[in-house]
């Protein structure tokens, strides 16, 4: 579901579901995706929060309002609350309607503002932060330079995926290592044998496309199934003959 999210907006999820299992909480909360938007994209959290100080009260209010349990390992695929679900539905139409293709923080951020119900947006709003000031600070900030930069950007991205070797192989799930004492991930499974870790078979359940993070996995059909890797990272096959293959061709 999340192949149209930039990768600052996946990172946002992956944050927000660490920030859930440090709480010791069974879902993704709005909070928790405030957290990982605040965490990820600091020069947005500045533009619309321009007081330091109001990182640190959103964070302090929500550890004093919420229940702590004993942390949940970060192997566990949380599941999202039904209000985070609606906030993602709404950055969906927020970057739509200013005609984004891909789902950005900024995104994210408006989506938060508009569940108007949810802990999040009371925390946003009790911080002077209104939808439509947010509004017209990411408009504002989506000029033609914003739109030179980007394909500047990705040009450099290529380059810098061209001196890598592709190959297309058949996505399977990575098995991972767990530190027990906090829940973490780490991939180096020579670890497993160390009696701080234990070995998750398949934990590492999906990868995504470096360039338009669709997502790489073994259930979704042969779309999600197949892509071109260097051994670390992966492109979709779309992406890979779109983009790099000409390039290649073009060079030989």
């Amino acid at each position: 579901m999340f192949e149209c999210y930039t990768e600052k907006a996946r990172r946002v999820i992956f944050f927000a579901r660490y920030e859930a299992s440090q709480f010791g909480s069974p879902y993704i909360e709005t909070e928790h995706v405030l957290l990982g938007v605040l965490r990820e994209d600091p020069a947005l959290t500045s533009a619309v929060l321009p007081a330091a100080k109001s990182i640190d009260a959103i964070r302090k209010e929500i550890e004093e309002r919420t229940t702590l349990r004993d942390k949940t390992s970060t192997a566990v695929d949380l599941p999202l609350t039904n209000e985070s679900k609606r906030v993602l539905a709404y950055a969906a139409e927020e970057a739509e309607h200013l005609g984004h293709k891909h789902i950005g923080t900024e995104h994210l951020l408006l989506g938060l503002l508009r569940e108007t119900g949810a802990f999040a947006a009371h925390l946003l709003y009790s911080q002077g932060l209104s939808l439509d000031r947010a509004r017209d600070i990411v408009s504002q900030s989506q000029n033609t330079a914003g739109q030179a930069h980007d394909v500047v950007e990705k040009h450099s991205e290529l380059m810098e995926l061209r001196k890598f070797a592709w190959r297309k192989r058949e996505w399977k799930p990575l098995d991972i290592v767990v530190e027990i004492s906090s829940g973490r991930i780490f991939f180096d499974v020579s670890r497993q044998d160390d009696l701080g870790f234990k070995l998750v078979a398949g934990g590492w359940p999906r990868d995504f496309c470096s360039l338009c993070h669709w997502e790489l996995n073994a259930d979704g059909g042969p779309w999600h199934a197949t892509g071109y890797t260097n051994g670390r990272e992966w492109l979709c096959t779309e992406c890979y003959e779109k983009f790099l293959e000409p390039l290649d061709k073009a060079s030989e």
